[in-house]
C-alpha cells in the first residue's frame, strides 16, 4: 500500500537471479492419424464411429539449455535433458455418435455423442515460465515479507525453483452429450439437451515442495512458527511446479428456441443451466484474478475442490431481427419510413465465483514461498462463522457486496474452514440495440444502396460490477484480534463491462 511504499516496507521479493539465461528455442512435432465413417443402419438411424491417435515428440531445446528435477522429493540437483517425459504415446481417442429421426418425418431428431479428447499441446505457457528458473541455466528467488530490501541480490541463500513435472501425465477429457430437437409450427424449432464432461490430469500450477505440518490429535494440520516446518525435499525451498494433476466435472442442461425469418421477424433464444467443479487449474497467475491459482494444501485435492473460476450457473442469450412495416403508402413516405429494420441482443448471466482470502500466508504453509501476490492471488482462506451461508452472506450492491463479518481469522498456523470459490460475484445484464435502413441508389447498379446504421451498446446504461482481488481480501493477517479490512466486499470497478456507447455509420454499396 501507499504507506508501506513511502516507508520502504516490502511485502514480497521475487526476481530472476543474475546470470540466468533467458532465451530458449524449443522444437517438437505433433502427429495425428484418424479414421472415421458413418453407418446408416436404418433409413432413420445413422451411427458415426471414429478413432484418432495423436502424439507429440518431446520438446527439445536447440542449444541444450534444458534440465529437470526428475525426483522432486529427493533430488539435490537437476539432471540435464528434457523437461518432461513423453506422456502422449497412448493417446488413442475413440469417438461415437448417432442421429435418429424418431418418426422418419424429419420433425423430431435425437442426437448424441461421446469422445475421449487429448490436449497434446497444452504445456506451452508452463514451458516458458519454468525454463526461466530451472538450474543450471536459470534461477529464481522468491521471499515473502522480507525485513529489508537492498540491492543487489539481498538473499544469497534463496533456492526457489520453477519446474515442469518430469513425470507429467497427459491431459484429457471425456466429453458426452444428448440432444432432442423438435420442429414446431410458425417456422420455429425447439432444442433440449444435456452436455457433460470429465477432465483428467488438468494443468495446474501448485506448490511442488510442500512443507510437512504437524498433525494434531483432532486431525488438523498445524505449521509452527519456530522452528518452521521442513520442506519435503530439504535441498530446495519453495518449488513453483507446473503439473497435470487436476480434475474437473461439468454438467449442463441446455434449452434453445429459434424462429426462422417469416413475416419480417426472426429470433433465437438459448438458456444453459450448468455447473463446473475442479481442483484449481491454470498455468499462470493471470489466468484468474479473484481466486488463487495455487491450492492451500498441495497434499489434499479435496481441500481445494469447488466451483471452477469460470463456473457460470445461469446463462440466457436472446437475439432478434424485425423488419419494421411501412406505416404509410406513397412513394415519398415509403422511401422515408419504409425499409427500416431493428435488431437487439440481450445477455443475462449469473456471476462468477470468488474466494474470500487473507493478504498474508497466515497458515505459515509456505505455499508459493508464502507470497501474497505475484499474480497468483492471495492463497490462505479465513474461517467461516458457524450459521453463516452463501444466502445470508451476499448483501448485494457495490457498497458492501458481501458481509465480511461472516468470516473470522483463524489461529495462526492453521488453514481456514472457508471453501474455495465459496461465494458468487455480481451477475451480468446487457441489452444492445441497433436500427438500420438501406436506401436504394439505382445509378450504382442493381445492388447499389446507401446503408445507415445506428447502434446502441448497453442502451440502458446498466452498470455491471465485478469482483477484484482487493475486494475479496477479508483480513490482513497480522493479528488474531484484527477486524475485517474496510475494503472487504467493496466493489470499485466494472471489469470489462462497458457503459452506454452510441455510434452511427453510413456505408455505400455498389
Amino acid at each position: 500500500n501507499v504507506n508501506n511504499f513511502l516507508q520502504g516496507l516490502t511485502s514480497q521479493y521475487s526476481a530472476q537471479r543474475p546470470g540466468s539465461l533467458r532465451d530458449r528455442t524449443y522444437d517438437w512435432n505433433i502427429l495425428g492419424f484418424y479414421a472415421q465413417d458413418d453407418f446408416r443402419v436404418l433409413p432413420n438411424l445413422t451411427f458415426n464411429l471414429g478413432l484418432r491417435y495423436e502424439f507429440i515428440t518431446v520438446p527439445s531445446e536447440a542449444h541444450g539449455k534444458e534440465a529437470a528435477l526428475r525426483n522432486i522429493q529427493r533430488d539435490a540437483a537437476p539432471t540435464l535433458g528434457p523437461a518432461f517425459q513423453n506422456m502422449s504415446l497412448r493417446n488413442f481417442s475413440p469417438r461415437f455418435g448417432f442421429a435418429w429421426d424418431v418418426k422418419g418425418d424429419g420433425k423430431t431428431a435425437v442426437r448424441g455423442g461421446f469422445a475421449e479428447l487429448y490436449d497434446v499441446g497444452v504445456f506451452g505457457v508452463s514451458l516458458v515460465i519454468a525454463s526461466q528458473a530451472t538450474p543450471p541455466f536459470g534461477a529464481f528467488c522468491a521471499v515473502a515479507t522480507p525485513s529489508t530490501l537492498a540491492l543487489p541480490l539481498p538473499f544469497p541463500g534463496c533456492n526457489t525453483l520453477r519446474l515442469l513435472d518430469y513425470g507429467m501425465k497427459q491431459p484429457h477429457i471425456l466429453d458426452y452429450n444428448l440432444t432432442v430437437e423438435r420442429q414446431l409450427p410458425w417456422q420455429m424449432g425447439l432444442t433440449l439437451g444435456y452436455a457433460g464432461s470429465r477432465g483428467y490430469h488438468i494443468m495446474q500450477e501448485k506448490e511442488g515442495n510442500p512443507t510437512v505440518p504437524q498433525v494434531l490429535s483432532d486431525g488438523r494440520k498445524f505449521w509452527p512458527a519456530t522452528p518452521a516446518a521442513p520442506r519435503t525435499n530439504p535441498n530446495w525451498g519453495s518449488i513453483d511446479l507446473h503439473a497435470a494433476e487436476g480434475n474437473s466435472w461439468y454438467n449442463a442442461l441446455q434449452f434453445g428456441l429459434n424462429k426462422r425469418l417469416s413475416n419480417g421477424m426472426q429470433f433465437q433464444s438459448s438458456y444453459t443451466f450448468s455447473k463446473v467443479i475442479d481442483e484449481t487449474q491454470g498455468q499462470a497467475g493471470a489466468d484468474n484474478q479473484v481466486s488463487s491459482i495455487f491450492g492451500v494444501d498441495p497434499t489434499s485435492r479435496r481441500a481445494d475442490r469447488g466451483p471452477a473460476d469460470f463456473d457460470m450457473r445461469h446463462n440466457w442469450q436472446f437475439n432478434t431481427i424485425y423488419q419494421l412495416p411501412t406505416p404509410f403508402k406513397g412513394r415519398v413516405p415509403a422511401a422515408v419510413l419504409g425499409g427500416w429494420r431493428a435488431s437487439s441482443i440481450l445477455s443475462v448471466q449469473s456471476g462468477y465465483p470468488f474466494t474470500p482470502s487473507l493478504r498474508t500466508n497466515w497458515s505459515r504453509s509456505g505455499v508459493n514461498a508464502g507470497q501474497p501476490g505475484s499474480g497468483s492471488g492471495n492463497i490462505d482462506r479465513p474461517n467461516l462463522v458457524p450459521g453463516r451461508t452463501k444466502q445470508n452472506i451476499i448483501l448485494g450492491g457495490p457498497e458492501r457486496y458481501f458481509d465480511p463479518s461472516a468470516f473470522a481469522l483463524q489461529d495462526a498456523g492453521f488453514l481456514g474452514t472457508s471453501g474455495r470459490n465459496y461465494l458468487t460475484g455480481p451477475g451480468y445484464f446487457n441489452l444492445d440495440f441497433s436500427l438500420g435502413k438501406n436506401i436504394p441508389i439505382n445509378k450504382l447498379g442493381d445492388n447499389g444502396a446507401l446503408e445507415f446504421r445506428g447502434e446502441f451498446f448497453n442502451i440502458l446504461n446498466h452498470p455491471n460490477f465485478a469482483m477484484n482481488d482487493v475486494a475479496r481480501q477479508v483480513f490482513a493477517g497480522a493479528s488474531n484480534l484484527e477486524a475485517p479490512l474496510p475494503t472487504a466486499g467493496v466493489i470499485t470497478w466494472t471489469g470489462s463491462a462497458r457503459s452506454r456507447q452510441i455510434q452511427f455509420a453510413l456505408k455505400l454499396l455498389f
